[in-house]
C-alpha cells in the first residue's frame, strides 16, 4: 500500500537561516537592478550624446534656406524619443531596486544587522561603530535618510513609494535631469534648424 502523503506544515516561523539566505538573495537583487538602472542611464545617455553632435555637425553643414535641412529635425524627434523611453526604462529598473532595498532593510533589522527595534548585540567590538549601532556604516542623503529613519510609523509600500519618488540624492532624479537636458538641448536645436533653413532671413538680420 502507498503510504500516506505527508501534509507540508506553511505556518512554521521563518527562521535565523531562511532569512540569512533572503537577505542574500535580496542584496544580489538590490545590486542588479542598481547595475541595470545605471548601465541603461550609460547606454541612453551615449545614445543621446551621438544624435545630439550628429544632429548638430549636419546642421553646420547646411546652408541657409536649404529646405533640405529640415530632415535634420528627425533627429531631436529621436532624442525627445528616446529620452522618454529612457527614463521610464531607468524609472522601472529604479523601482526594482528600492523594493529590493527596503525588504534588505527589513531583514537586516529582523537579523539584528541594521535598523533593529531592540538594542543590537554585536558579540564582537567593531573598530568603528555606526549611527545603527552596528558594524555597517549607514552613510545616505539628509531627504533619504529622513524616510528611513522618521519617527512616524510607515508600511514597507509608503517607504518604498517615498523613496522612489525622493526628489534629491537619488539614480532616479539625476536620470531625470540627464534625460530632461537632452530634451532641452534637442528643443534649441530643432529651433535653429528651422530658422536657418524655413526662415533663413530672419537668422541673418
Amino acid at each position: 500500500m502507498e503510504e500516506p502523503s505527508k501534509t507540508v506544515a506553511t505556518h512554521e516561523p521563518l527562521n535565523r537561516s531562511d532569512l540569512i539566505d533572503l537577505y542574500k538573495h535580496y542584496w544580489s537583487v538590490l545590486q542588479a537592478e542598481l547595475s541595470f538602472c545605471h548601465q541603461y542611464l550609460n547606454f541612453y545617455s551615449g545614445l543621446l550624446s551621438a544624435l545630439l553632435a550628429a544632429t548638430l555637425a549636419g546642421l553646420l553643414s547646411i546652408k541657409f534656406g536649404d529646405l533640405r535641412g529640415l530632415a535634420l529635425l528627425l533627429g531631436p524627434a529621436l532624442i525627445f524619443v528616446l529620452a522618454w523611453n529612457g527614463y521610464q526604462t531607468v524609472r522601472t529598473f529604479y523601482h526594482r531596486f528600492v523594493e529590493a532595498w527596503v525588504t534588505a532593510i527589513n531583514l537586516e533589522s529582523m537579523l539584528h544587522i541594521r535598523y533593529a527595534p531592540q538594542p543590537i548585540t554585536l558579540g564582537y567590538e567593531p573598530a568603528y561603530i555606526s549611527t545603527q549601532k552596528s558594524f555597517i556604516p549607514t552613510m545616505e542623503d539628509d531627504r533619504i535618510k529622513g524616510i528611513l529613519e522618521a519617527k512616524e510609523k510607515k508600511g514597507a509600500e509608503q517607504v518604498t513609494k517615498e523613496l522612489s519618488e525622493s526628489k534629491k540624492g537619488t539614480t532616479l532624479f539625476n536620470a531625470k535631469i540627464t534625460f530632461l537636458t537632452f530634451a532641452v538641448a534637442a528643443a534649441i536645436l530643432a529651433v535653429f534648424i528651422v530658422l536657418t533653413t524655413a526662415l533663413p532671413n530672419l537668422v541673418q538680420k
